[in-house]
């Protein structure tokens, strides 16, 4: 059974992170996102058209080659048929999600709705490798709801209650983002920006927003409070993100920057981050707190935009309150197409086992020697071609000599995060390598770096939790051991966190025998890893996008693509 999954509208301006996804059989054939194709951030307004065009030409198929369509969102339809409480198939939005003169369809394949939130769920809880879980999905807004509880055993997952979006996390953590000036796009940059700022801050003022975990009720301030009772009609999520964007204006420093002769600062800002993290990760814990008490369950899964927030996550997991935990790599609404296609093929045909811990989010497009041959040769360059162990060689000498490289190797990864597929390089040991990647990147210059790390010797550098099912997708943080503090300083943040990435010799190849081959060189078993991308791009898909940034971008000394090495001499 072949289904392909699709996340994202074309009809409305603010959808978002549109992606495509196959499944065969109940196996992750190929997915990707639509933004690493139009290269146009987060793909807003875009749907996922080109995606799923992708994932079919990937397989040399046609659309009526597929036997079902699953979109992961249930719009309001004129008509459908109820397949299960949280599935509708209808035909009526084909049009929109697949135009019919892209894909040449007469009588496309039914497609089936199904509901935001159980995505979320489906896709974290079937690649977790977990036979029961209590899942937990926060996000900005589903059709209705902004965070769900779910229990989950065997091949099902069952509803236990969900919150509206008049207290959705990612509305009050985004509308925080935006008024510190870090939002970008449609505000979807601000999140991940305003984690960072946060350890350089402290929590100054307490924000009367909470969470009962006994009753299962939130508690909004007051102010908001009296807007939500005055509104006349049902609110939607842009009113109460104006609504957070006001109070955080009104009750933080420097209140409202429009109106101060002040010139505009992120770290004017920082308090303010550091009050906004607090209170995120008092009100997940709550949260963890009910659906544990309602399932009893000794494993985790998160999913939903906010489990992204790796400084959340790490604080759930040194609670202690489960064994386990875990959350899917594009826990965004990218993942929402693997979801909606997982979540379809177990109703239809549920297995008996089951399925096995995602090894890596690599699920999409890995180019061939003759085609990244062409490339070279288009864009006028003699590249060397060399044996894996040579490259592993090559580059970890060039980070001995403090090159910065660019890495290009294997599957796209899907998802925000760069897990040694399509990453910058750097020597962890020069602090001004953070420096000097920002500005590569175009990023602000007190943002951190995240370091890659042998599996094996990360709890020699690190202290505090090591749950893998976090770390090894750069979804948690941890804290640098004292005396490591001074030997890898370009990856150690202000409160001496980072945000770790495990590599595993088993699945990680030759960027594990890279960074091992370092780890020889300089007795550090990490390097620093970075997003091969640049300002307002996505990660770079093509092996003509990176070509493009190591030959405009002096200080990359190094490009690597697959086997085909390239380096800038003195």
């Amino acid at each position: 059974m072949l289904i392909l999954g699709v996340i994202g509208q074309t009809d409305w301006p603010l959808a978002h992170d549109g992606s495509a996804a196959l499944i065969k059989d109940r196996d992750i054939v190929y997915a990707i996102e639509q933004e690493r194709l139009t290269r146009r951030r987060y793909a807003m307004g875009q749907g996922a058209p080109d995606a799923a065009r992708a994932c079919l030409d990937q397989l040399g198929i046609r659309l009526s080659d597929v036997d079902h369509i699953a979109c992961g969102w249930l719009p309001d339809l004129q008509a459908g048929s109820l397949r299960c409480e949280h599935i509708v198939v209808s035909d009526e939005r084909t049009h929109l999600l697949l135009p019919p003169g892209q894909f040449g369809y007469t009588t496309p394949p039914p497609v089936h709705f199904v509901q935001h939130h159980y995505t979320h769920a489906a896709v974290t809880y079937f690649t977790s490798g977990f036979e029961s879980a209590a899942i937990l999905v926060m996000d900005g807004r589903g059709e209705g709801e902004s965070i769900s509880l779910y229990h989950a055993h065997g091949n099902r997952i069952e509803f236990v209650e969900s919150y509206p979006m008049l207290y959705s996390l990612g509305v009050f953590y985004s509308a925080a983002g935006d008024v510190a000036g870090l939002g970008g796009p449609g505000g979807h940059a601000g999140p991940g920006k305003l984690m960072g700022l946060a350890p350089y801050g402290q929590v100054r003022q307490e924000i009367d927003f909470s969470f009962d975990a006994n009753a299962g009720r939130f508690t909004l301030p007051t102010q908001i409070q009296a807007r939500v009772d005055a509104a006349s009609e049902p609110l939607n999520a842009g009113q109460m993100w104006r609504f957070w964007h006001d109070y955080y204006r009104e009750h933080f420093y420097p209140w409202d920057r429009k109106a101060q002769s002040l010139a505009y600062d992120a770290f004017h800002y920082v308090d303010l981050a550091a009050s906004v993290q607090h209170k995120l990760e008092e009100i997940c814990l709550a949260l963890a707190r009910r659906i544990k008490c309602l399932t009893g369950e000794r494993n985790l899964a998160l999913s939903g935009g906010c489990a992204l927030n790796c400084s959340m996550n790490a604080f759930l997991s040194q609670q202690n309150l489960f064994d386990n935990l875990y959350a899917f790599p594009a826990a965004n609404d990218a993942g929402c197409s693997i979801g909606a296609a997982l979540a379809l093929a177990f109703f239809l045909e549920p297995p008996t086992t089951t399925p096995p811990r995602l090894v890596a989010p690599a699920l999409g497009r890995k180019y061939s020697e003759s085609e990244i041959a062409a490339a070279l040769s288009a864009a006028g360059f003699t590249p060397e071609r060399l044996p894996p162990r040579e490259v592993a060689e090559r580059v970890a000498t060039d980070l001995m000599q403090n090159r910065i490289v660019a890495w290009f190797s294997g599957r796209d990864e899907l998802g925000p995060r760069a897990l040694g597929r399509r990453s910058f390089l750097s020597n962890p040991a020069h602090r001004e390598n953070l420096g000097r990647l920002n500005r590569i990147k175009g990023r602000e210059m007190w943002r951190p770096l995240a370091p890659s790390i042998l599996d094996e010797y990360a709890e020699t550098v690190l202290e505090g939790s090591m749950e893998r099912g976090l770390h090894r997708y750069m979804l948690g943080v941890a804290t640098i051991r004292p005396e490591w503090r001074g030997r890898v300083p370009a990856v150690v943040h202000t409160d001496f966190t980072t945000r770790p990435h495990f590599v595993q010799r088993a699945h990680d190849g030759l960027y594990w025998e890279v960074i091992h081959r370092f780890f020889e060189k300089s007795a550090l078993p990490l390097v620093c890893n970075t997003s091969l991308n640049v300002a307002g791009q996505p990660l770079v898909h093509t092996p003509a996008e990176a070509l493009e940034i190591y030959r405009c971008t002096e200080d990359v000394g190094t490009l690597v693509l697959e086997d085909f090495y390239l380096t800038k001499r003195s």
